[in-house]
């Protein structure tokens, strides 16, 4: 397989990331894409995180043209855009995974026409089940390419006069086209929630925190450092519920020691983050508590372990890879993959998770003081950052509403049981 586009990510002297759709062998930014995340989204300061989503989706939308061999240019000077077929084949592309697309574009072929094949045929070919990415992956990337391909036409469009032959045509054909793709984005299932975003139950992060032990001999991380560093990660996640993002960003300076309290900041294009893909904060700047304990092991971190990294003394981020620089968000997720090979009996673990993991156990705190469910909405956006009026604390609470109603069905369950037995 070879890889035809590539994403890269250039830092400028301010700071500010920019990610470029280039030609893995030239290694030059393609012009269109280029363009049009630099007007259509980077004009309106969208962050870089975002414009490398979009990046991603185009990326789709070009290994599309390759493989079926399409010229859109060429075909807009001509008033066209593209097929009914070739819609429905664009839409099922971008359910795929980007390496499965990848192996798909090295061999060009015209758009296969629909043929009639037997009902036995049929069934075994789905029985197959070839991987698909989730319905709102694959409906952000066609949002995009609806988006880019508009605004393909739209340029081509203002080019023209009003009287150019083409114009009628292609405009018409723009309007198919955008509907068509609105048409097909999936749709999310509202209705499949009972296993989204589950938080971990007691009896996991209890064995977890047995695995995570320093001192543990199922400890999977080697060194003394990795260990360390690895089980007061987890502990950071655990108590402040903070996402990957916002931890990979914490400096020295941000922990008051004195007071107990660390900031929580945002700092997007930080020209003196050495890293590429700098780790951002998605929610607002807030002051959060930290327990003596969690302040205690933190302090003992930076004095004992990240002090004998030279590279460490270099920056001021709190959390380092072994050899002192600032941690990657790659690097972080590679520390759960770790985790979660080694103790296959786990579920899959990973840092947003343990977002989730807290926001379950700050729910159960409130219960167990009885707080007032407005004061408790309150409470939760402040310690994850959300502004009042979002509305997403409220998302955080499906599971122990699920709890509450298990516990009550359970219950009329039971009185059922105690009637019958007593008229037995």
């Amino acid at each position: 397989m070879a890889e035809r586009y590539t994403i890269r990510t250039s830092v400028f002297e301010s700071g500010e990331r920019f990610p470029l759709l280039v030609d893995f062998y030239s290694g030059v930014p393609l012009f269109d894409p280029t363009v049009f995340t630099l007007t259509e989204f980077r004009a309106r300061n969208r962050a870089s995180a975002t414009i490398d989503q979009v990046l991603r989706a185009l990326k789709v939308f070009l290994l599309f043209c390759d493989k079926y061999q399409i010229d859109m240019e060429e075909r807009m000077l001509e008033g066209r855009m593209l097929e009914l077929g070739e819609l429905d084949a664009l839409v099922q592309l971008c359910r795929l995974p980007i390496t499965d697309i990848e192996t798909q574009s090295d061999a060009s072929s015209p758009v296969p026409v629909r043929e009639v094949v037997c009902l036995e045929r049929y069934r075994a070919k789905a029985k197959k089940g070839l991987p698909e990415v989730g319905g709102d992956s694959a409906g952000v990337r066609i949002r995009y390419i609806k988006q880019f391909i508009g605004w393909l036409a739209d340029r081509r469009l203002l080019s023209w006069n009003a009287h150019h032959p083409s114009r009628a045509a292609l405009l018409n054909a723009r309007g198919i086209v955008i509907h068509g793709l609105a048409a097909r984005i999936p749709t999310g299932k509202g209705r499949n929630k009972t296993r989204s975003r589950r938080a971990l139950d007691e009896l996991i992060q209890e064995r977890l925190w047995q695995i995570v032990d320093v001192n543990s001999p199922e400890n999977p991380w080697e060194g003394s450092h990795a260990r360390i560093r690895n089980e007061l990660i987890v502990r950071w996640f655990m108590g402040l519920g903070i996402r990957r993002g916002e931890l990979l960003g914490i400096r020295i300076t941000d922990v008051d020691f004195r007071a107990n309290e660390v900031f929580i900041a945002r700092r997007a294009d930080d020209p003196n983050d050495p890293r590429v893909q700098q780790p951002n904060a998605k929610t607002a700047d807030r002051l959060l508590p930290i327990s003596d304990d969690l302040a205690q092991r933190t302090r003992k971190y930076i004095f004992e372990e990240r002090r004998s990294f030279s590279k460490a003394r270099m920056h001021g981020f709190l959390f380092v890879a072994n050899g002192g620089a600032p941690l990657s968000l790659r690097g972080l997720n590679r520390i759960f993959e770790v985790l979660c090979t080694k103790h296959s009996g786990l579920p899959n673990i990973f840092p947003h998770l343990f977002r989730h993991t807290n926001n379950h156990n700050f729910s159960k705190l409130a219960d167990e003081q009885n707080m007032d469910p407005e004061k408790e909405k309150k409470t939760r956006s402040q310690l994850m950052g959300w502004s009042e009026t979002s509305g997403t604390a409220e998302t955080y609470t499906r599971r122990e509403i699920e709890r509450k109603a298990r516990e009550a069905s359970l219950q009329l369950q039971n009185t059922m049981a105690r009637m019958q037995n007593d008229s037995e």
